[in-house]
């Protein structure tokens, strides 16, 4: 079953902007011909509306590895108006976030106060499905699409819990991920339109979690995209389902 999330229903058809129940629309169509469990959600920073879609909603969605930025923005949020981490921290957070290295996740993971640290954060961000994973899995951190969307907003736009300056030592981080972690939410975007993504990828439970989230901004458009896959054959099958809800995205949010 594919539904449309609180969030894309919350206004009424005269105040919406076409382009959302457009999206949500096309997300569903789409996702009704894709296998697995999906949570995807947009938010559109020129219009402040977000759309949310899920398809055979569980039990929340585990992080992969895109709780490493997650880490990253809760590391950044102690920084004040200073916005740099320690030299520690940085030589740690780069290979992070850069090839999703996972010693330094971890290292970093524990820095940040582990399982009771993190949610912590999530509470602060305003989260209402999100908990850290227990025991140091960090990776098995439960989620939706709809919740990372406050910690990419948090990270991409002004607001209470990163500085300016916070915000751009992530987003000098996240421009320095290889290009062969560069797909998922970058697909469709045209060249020269910037784009910041930390994917995740894991084998569980029989099948495949893949995971996208992305500041997509340029050529008048700026928006913060969130994608969870579950139960995917193989990693592909999950980066091509990401990709296919990323390309209706650009395509369907309006410049500005």
């Amino acid at each position: 079953m594919v539904t449309a999330g609180p969030a894309a229903n919350a206004a009424s058809a005269s105040t919406t902007p076409s382009f959302t129940s457009a999206l949500a629309a096309k997300w569903r169509s789409y996702l009704a011909t894709r296998p697995g469990s999906v949570s995807v959600a947009l938010y559109d920073r020129s219009t402040g509306r977000t759309i949310y879609v899920t398809k055979s909603v569980g039990n929340g969605w585990e992080t992969a590895s895109t709780v490493k930025l997650d880490i990253l923005a809760h590391l950044l949020s102690r920084t004040g108006q200073n916005g740099n981490l320690t030299a520690a921290q940085l030589k740690l957070a780069r290979p992070m976030i850069s090839v999703s290295d996972n010693a330094a996740a971890s290292s970093l993971w524990n820095q940040a106060g582990g399982q009771s640290g993190m949610d912590a954060f999530f509470r602060e961000l305003g989260t209402t499905a999100t908990a850290a994973g227990a025991g140091g899995k960090w990776g098995l951190t439960k989620t939706t699409a709809l919740d990372q969307l406050k910690v990419l907003r948090a990270v991409s736009y002004p607001g209470a819990v990163l500085s300016k300056n916070a915000r751009a030592t992530a987003t000098g981080l996240l421009n320095t991920v290889v290009p062969a972690q560069r797909w998922g939410l970058t697909a469709g975007v045209p060249t020269g339109v910037s784009v910041q993504v930390k994917n995740g990828w894991l084998p569980y439970d029989g099948g495949w979690v893949v995971n996208s989230l992305a500041h997509v901004h340029g050529a008048n458009k700026d928006y913060v995209m969130a994608v969870y896959t579950r139960n995917s054959a193989t990693e592909q099958t999950g980066i091509n389902t990401i990709a296919g809800l990323s390309r209706l995205a650009w395509s369907t949010v309006p410049a500005a």
